[in-house]
């Protein structure tokens, strides 16, 4: 008898077990189904949009956002002053308030960017002026002299919660002009991949770059074609290792640098002479 009522409260607890696990199933996929739905409405749209603005202080046009299959986020149609972003892809770190460290946006992905950078006269600026650091950073890496600026000036503000320097970053196609006060072209870069990775070795964050670059034009007027960059830097430390770099017609030996992003439009000039 004993056997018989130990049977039936095994039977009781599966039977319980299995309609709990059912229960929890369906109202999972009732809010995954529901976020999916929340997230294509005209009220979400406008949140996000209304949240880059914050962070960029430019008015935001955002065609369309929508939930991805993980529950990250892509936008489509994204654009403001001097840059378009036909689609940009999120994933999140769902757990990222138990890390003082770990940004809520894991990884960031954006294909097909353009960036048309303008001069602006008076100052030597670049506009869209909330990203004159990049414009300035990245220009003078292509010879174009930066204008004087402080370490944070001219770039979007985000909360260090939301994105930081430990959000991984992930370009595809992307294109970038600079022009002069009158509009003419004096330096750019076209098809454009980066992907941004991170790792570990003998237990120290490794920070990994690699860039690919169909065209680029110096402000010397050089060009470098099928240009490509790797580099790697253990976090921590200020030495950049470049694995790799090389274009169509030469490579360059591998070196290390404290200071390769001040010195890379040197190496970038010495590049063309390869042979």
């Amino acid at each position: 008898m004993s056997r018989k009522n130990t049977a039936a409260k095994k039977g009781s607890l599966i039977g319980r077990w299995k309609r709990n696990l059912a229960s929890a199933l369906i109202i999972f996929l009732i809010l995954y189904i529901g976020v999916h739905v929340i997230s294509r409405t005209e009220g979400a749209r406008s949140a996000v949009a209304d949240k880059l603005s914050n962070g960029t202080g430019q008015p935001i046009a955002l065609e369309k956002c929508e939930a991805t299959p993980l529950l990250g986020l892509r936008l489509q149609g994204l654009a403001f002053q001097g840059v378009s972003m036909p689609e940009v892809k999120m994933s999140f770190n769902w757990f990222s308030f138990l890390s003082k460290d770990k940004p809520f946006i894991k990884q960031l992905r954006i294909q097909g960017l353009e960036i048309q950078f303008k001069r602006v006269p008076a100052s030597g600026h670049w506009e869209p002026l909330v990203l004159h650091g990049v414009g300035s950073r990245l220009g003078a890496v292509l010879g174009l002299n930066p204008a004087e600026m402080g370490e944070d000036e001219s770039l979007p503000k985000f909360p260090p919660y939301a994105i930081n320097a430990k959000t991984l970053l992930q370009l595809d196609r992307a294109k970038v002009v600079w022009r002069d006060e009158n509009g003419r072209e004096i330096a750019y870069i076209t098809e454009a991949d980066l992907k941004v990775k991170s790792g570990t070795f003998i237990k120290r964050k490794v920070i990994q770059t690699i860039a690919q670059c169909g065209h680029v034009k110096l402000a010397s007027g050089r060009a470098l074609r099928d240009f490509r960059l790797e580099v790697f830097r253990i976090e921590g430390s200020g030495v950049v290792t470049v694995l790799d770099m090389a274009d169509s017609n030469g490579e360059y030996d591998e070196f290390a640098s404290q200071t390769l992003w001040q010195d890379l439009n040197l190496h970038l000039n010495q590049l063309t002479q390869v042979q």
